[in-house]
């Protein structure tokens, strides 16, 4: 008789248990980036879950770690378009773990609305992610204006303008598109950016917080698109 009713419990929790299935997914981020990673169908909803890696250009890694519930978790590794490493970071703790040294052949520029003296001790503002894939969410904001797709891109130069707040989030966006006289403002709405990709370890002087501006200096690719 208690066989009977164990085989009879089972039955009905099988029954009502959700069917999962796991799918490798790969996505298409920009003209140069795709993604790859595992997620778990259930209810009709998608859930990243386990491994993750990017690439660029198909063939170099540029982020690996990994998903839970959806969310990145534990320590994550970031490459440049070379393969170097530029960041470490965790996300359980929201710690930034390690960062390359930034020379003057970077394509990323900061400012700070404050008064500096020799004497203080300044501290930009991180993106999460790293110097490329890092940005790459800003990246896929960018959409060539209708009337512009007969331009000569070779003569044209994008620039990302992020304003992030003194608790490190995106407070503010713009793209700008130059050449010879010419420069048109694109203001994207920092709601359309995801609420993890909105995130940044915020500049300090002094050790305090301050507001901060990032410009990243970008190209239009052939299929339109931009990459830095």
């Amino acid at each position: 008789m208690k066989k009977l009713i164990f085989i009879f419990v089972t039955l009905v929790y099988a029954n009502h248990c959700p069917a999962q299935e796991v799918v490798t997914r790969k996505n298409k981020l920009t003209d140069m980036v795709t993604e790859k990673y595992q997620t778990i169908i259930s209810a009709g909803k998608q859930i990243k879950q386990g491994i993750y890696n990017s690439f660029y250009d198909r063939s170099t890694v540029i982020a690996n770690g990994s998903y839970a519930n959806d969310k990145k978790k534990g320590i994550w590794h970031f490459f440049n378009q070379n393969g170097k490493l530029i960041e470490n970071y965790n996300y359980d703790t929201n710690s930034l773990l390690y960062e390359a040294s930034e020379d003057s052949t970077s394509n990323i520029r900061y400012s700070i609305d404050n008064k500096i003296t020799f004497t203080d001790v300044v501290t930009k503002p991180v993106r999460p992610g790293g110097r490329y894939y890092g940005y790459v969410p800003y990246l896929r904001a960018f959409k060539l204006p209708d009337d512009m797709f007969n331009i000569y891109r070779e003569e044209y130069t994008v620039t990302l303008e992020l304003l992030v707040s003194s608790m490190g989030r995106l407070a503010d966006f713009k793209i700008h598109i130059r050449s010879l006289n010419f420069e048109r403002v694109i203001n994207i709405d920092t709601g359309s950016i995801d609420e993890q990709d909105r995130v940044f370890i915020p500049a300090t002087v002094n050790n305090t917080p301050v507001l901060s501006n990032i410009f990243v200096e970008c190209y239009i690719t052939k299929l339109n698109g931009l990459d830095m």
